[in-house]
């Protein structure tokens, strides 16, 4: 995906859903597009980009637009940021509300914040930290109260976090990033049932795919599940390109098998 815009790129939080794509960027400006999904893939049709503004209209100071994650709760958009590190809810045409600080979200690395927010299916949010600390992924649990349950995802690799979603079954899909001058960069993508809680059972993850760097990929920071006018299940994945001309911003889009699906392992 291209623009001629300065500011087009850096996208880390994705949301698709009934034919139109959000995203959100590290530089606090909105994506959105209308998308025709053919046989052969998503296309942009229409798009718009503008700037994220504050409840009073004014666009968001550079201290604070730093957003890393997106989520849809009750029909409203929830965005998260990293180095100040909040969650703020979508009020209307592009202006966001009242900003959710919690104490457990103080002692976030500055620029490995929150990436990546999802909805449970009983409507609470559910955060994780990009940066890994020595229990794990740190997970956080918030609730409509505004009380925050915090816990670790238990980690076997060195990848980290960058993009999380509640799929239309009703399991976590979690993205995962490792980059290395020697090895390059590699991703994962993987599933996890939630208990009663909505937090991930351990025990149920799955690694649904790897990709690296020979694969065409590249920094993959955001990804979103819907379901298509056929039925079927899609995980789409934006990259962050970091505004570097070596990188690109690339729109991929799968279909996901079921698991009694023959060769689906």
């Amino acid at each position: 995906m291209r623009a001629d815009h300065a500011k087009f790129g850096g996208f880390s939080g994705l949301l698709v859903e009934a034919g139109h794509l959000i995203a959100v960027s590290d530089y606090g400006w909105w994506l959105l597009a209308d998308l025709d999904d053919r046989e052969d893939g998503l296309y942009p049709v229409r798009a718009g980009f503008a700037p994220m503004r504050d409840s009073a209209g004014e666009v968001i100071d550079k201290g604070g637009r730093d957003a890393e994650s997106l989520t849809m709760r009750d029909g409203s958009l929830v965005v998260g940021f990293e180095r100040d590190h909040r969650i703020a809810f979508h009020i209307q045409d592009g202006r966001l509300g009242d900003d959710f600080y919690h104490r457990d979200f103080e002692g976030l690395s500055f620029n490995k914040g929150l990436e990546g927010l999802a909805t449970t299916p009983d409507g609470w949010l559910i955060a994780f930290a990009e940066k890994q600390e020595s229990k794990g992924h740190p997970v956080f649990l918030i609730r409509y109260s505004g009380e925050v349950d915090r816990m670790w995802l238990p980690a076997d690799s060195r990848h980290s976090v960058t993009g999380a979603d509640v799929g239309p079954d009703g399991r976590l899909y979690i993205l995962k990033r490792d980059f290395s001058l020697m090895v390059g960069l590699s991703i994962r993508i993987e599933r996890y049932d939630l208990d009663d809680e909505g937090y991930p059972l351990p025990a149920t993850r799955k690694v649904l795919a790897r990709f690296e760097s020979i694969s065409g990929i590249d920094n993959m920071e955001g990804i979103s599940l819907w379901t298509d006018a056929s039925g079927q299940t899609r995980l789409t994945l934006i990259s962050d390109d970091n505004f570097s001309a070596f990188q690109r911003t690339l729109l991929m889009d799968f279909t996901v098998l079921s698991d009694e699906t023959p060769g689906s392992d």
